[in-house]
């Protein structure tokens, strides 16, 4: 596979920049979106009229994904700095964050008053100093959705008669959980920033899934037991996957979507 390179597709007045790719395993030009940027594969031996037009093909598509994530990327929450004053999303709400230059070993982060406290030794730099403190929070907050899920997972568990036989925390790639047929349950940390009940609706969700495994009428009617009432969460994780983080911009600038 080719390394890729930047180039763009013009239709009408929009512009849309994208990294292309070659390689000798695809068959067919494919497109893929995101907030981020826009990428396209082609095979090695395709021309490059070739692959404008399969993107002028797909103009339509394009044009309405570019302005729908360009929406869903201006309501993310964006980090300029990790300092005193920043906002950092946890549980659904922003809270303050502090930092402090202190003699410890390693940073120490503490939640109270509805805000972040990290406490760190001092850096030589403005982006050493926002890598140690993202650091910290990150593995906090992780910790923080572990806890959560454990105690999830063992309230539904009771209340559906299953047994959880692991707890994983990380990140996944397609999913926000997944439930293995012996009760191995993975959940993935940045539900750490949603609402809390949106994590108890994951961990009911798959929990579900150790009675019936598939999606049926059956399946939701189970999901209702243990957890009641889920339509509330179960529309706010569709609608709203683009808000469970942040962005954080580089040192310096703006990091703005492509127009």
């Amino acid at each position: 596979m080719r390394a890729a390179h930047m180039t763009e597709f013009v239709i009408g007045n929009l512009r849309v920049p994208y990294a292309l790719q070659r390689s000798e395993r695809a068959s067919r030009v494919h497109i893929e979106m995101t907030m981020d940027a826009m990428r396209v594969t082609a095979p090695a031996d395709v021309s490059s009229e070739e692959i404008n037009s399969a993107l002028y093909r797909k103009r339509r598509w394009i044009v309405e994904n570019h302005y729908a994530l360009a929406e869903k990327y201006a309501q993310t929450h964006k980090i300029a700095r990790f300092r005193t004053g920043a906002k950092v999303p946890y549980w659904g709400r922003l809270a303050a964050l502090r930092t402090e230059a202190a003699d410890v070993h390693t940073p120490e982060v503490t939640f109270r008053n509805n805000g972040f406290v990290v406490r760190h030794h001092a850096q030589p730099t403005a982006r050493k100093h926002d890598d140690v403190v993202e650091g910290a929070l990150k593995g906090w907050l992780r910790e923080r959705l572990r806890i959560e899920a454990r105690q999830a997972s063992n309230r539904y568990a009771k209340a559906l008669g299953v047994e959880v036989t692991a707890l994983r925390v990380g990140e996944l790639r397609t999913c926000w959980g997944s439930c293995g047929a012996r009760g191995s349950v993975s959940v993935d940390w940045h539900l750490v920033f949603g609402p809390k009940r949106v994590v108890h609706y994951v961990i009911a969700h798959e929990l579900a899934h150790l009675v019936e495994r598939n999606h049926s009428p059956s399946f939701w009617r189970v999901v209702r037991r243990a957890f009641g009432d889920f339509q509330a969460e179960h529309n706010w994780l569709t609608r709203n996957e683009h808000l469970l983080g942040y962005r954080r911009l580089p040192l310096g600038g703006v990091n703005k979507p492509p127009k």
